[in-house]
């Protein structure tokens, strides 16, 4: 069983991205973010026990940037998301979709008992939602998350019939799923993280849609405006660098839906949003986040 080293840091939201990029030149696994004080945030990377992050590294000029390590552990190997496949349920997604999060063989037995009256508690909320197989892999993403669901909230409220649409961060492949199902024409869909595309990939043949995904980033795609539609459902710090070329790949008056957005920065992320000649004509909110719906010009 192989040994992870798990690094703790807190550091503020305006230098996560370059941070975490520095981290994946030193080797690092992966990551996850969470919420901290103010407009800080917490990342947990991770490391094999052989490429551990090196004593050496100097933190020193991060420091002046506020970014502090609190601490690490060493962990071993282990499936963490087997209890929840072995426990979880299928759960309703928009108007339309009806995610199951279960492994393949779960949910082939779920199939087979189909047939056997069940609860009304069990049975699915309606028989006319279309079901999207999501397993529950690594971080990924199965569309439980509010900003999730608020994309997919969006993405049904917006005509897709003939667009061509721009996934920002396709993750498990959600968004492009469902855009696909809506009826988009093209839909393209990219991460930074190449697992994560590999098991997007995985995702779309259970579900059998086919979307273009490929991993890198929007600086890859050739600078030609042919997308009517951007999702983009991922930290706001994560898109900043990427905006200009963003909108470069939007037709004129092109949209976009942004999501994973805290409602108590609000203002602050739509200056950004307008600063590259994005207007919000729309917003859903769900708890502590908001999605909006942009348009550019």
């Amino acid at each position: 069983m192989t040994d992870y080293v798990l690094h703790k840091f807190l550091l503020p939201l305006n230098v996560e991205g370059q941070f975490v990029a520095e981290l994946w030149s030193l080797g690092a696994l992966g990551f996850e973010s969470h919420p901290a004080d103010g407009d800080n945030v917490r990342l947990d990377a991770y490391f094999g026990s052989l490429s551990s992050l090196a004593d050496a590294f100097d933190l020193t000029p991060w420091h002046h940037r506020g970014v502090r390590e609190m601490g690490r552990e060493q962990l071993l190997e282990r499936d963490w998301l087997a209890d929840y496949r072995d426990t979880s349920k299928p759960f309703d997604v928009g108007r339309n979709f009806r995610v199951d999060p279960r492994d393949e063989q779960a949910s082939e037995l779920e199939q087979q008992r189909s047939q056997a009256p069940r609860s009304e508690v069990d049975a699915p909320s309606s028989s006319d939602r279309r079901d999207l197989k999501i397993p529950a892999r690594t971080a990924f993403g199965t569309g439980s998350h509010e900003s999730t669901r608020l994309a997919v909230e969006w993405l049904e409220a917006v005509d897709l019939k003939g667009l061509a649409v721009l996934d920002v961060g396709t993750g498990s492949g959600i968004l492009s799923f469902v855009a696909e199902t809506l009826g988009a024409r093209r839909v393209v869909g990219f991460d930074i993280d190449a697992q994560a595309v590999c098991m997007a990939k995985v995702n779309a043949r259970l579900n059998q849609v086919e979307p273009l995904l490929f991993a890198g980033r929007l600086s890859g795609l050739v600078r030609r405006r042919e997308f009517d539609l951007a999702l983009v459902n991922v930290l706001p710090e994560n898109i900043l660098g990427e905006m200009p070329y963003l909108a470069d790949l939007l037709e004129p008056r092109g949209r976009v839906i942004s999501s994973g957005n805290l409602v108590s920065r609000r203002d602050e992320l739509l200056a950004l949003w307008a600063k590259y000649g994005f207007t919000p004509v729309g917003e859903k909110v769900d708890a502590e986040w908001a999605a909006w719906l942009l348009q550019l010009g």
